[in-house]
């Protein structure tokens, strides 16, 4: 079902309703546009960011952890292409 958006005067693209129901207003999206089309997709980043997130300030990861991390991030990113 087709529904209307409407960018209002400060630049904010409102959203109907029962569309903005499905997101938290701290996501966010990469938005592009071809011709008269404009897209936008929401940007999930990856679950590694959060331990890296949760990480105490006082007790930083290890340098091994980190590339652990990297590593694990990799190699998975390489499965999905």
């Amino acid at each position: 079902m087709a529904e209307i958006a409407e960018l209002t005067a400060q630049n904010t693209i409102k959203l109907p309703a029962d569309i903005a129901a499905q997101f938290r207003a701290a996501d966010r999206f990469v938005v592009w546009q071809q011709g008269d089309t404009l897209y936008l997709k929401r940007i999930t980043p990856p679950a590694v960011l959060d331990r890296v997130a949760e990480a105490p300030a006082e007790e930083p990861l290890a340098l091994d952890e980190i590339n652990a991390l990297v590593h694990n991030t990799r190699h998975h990113q390489n499965l999905r292409e």
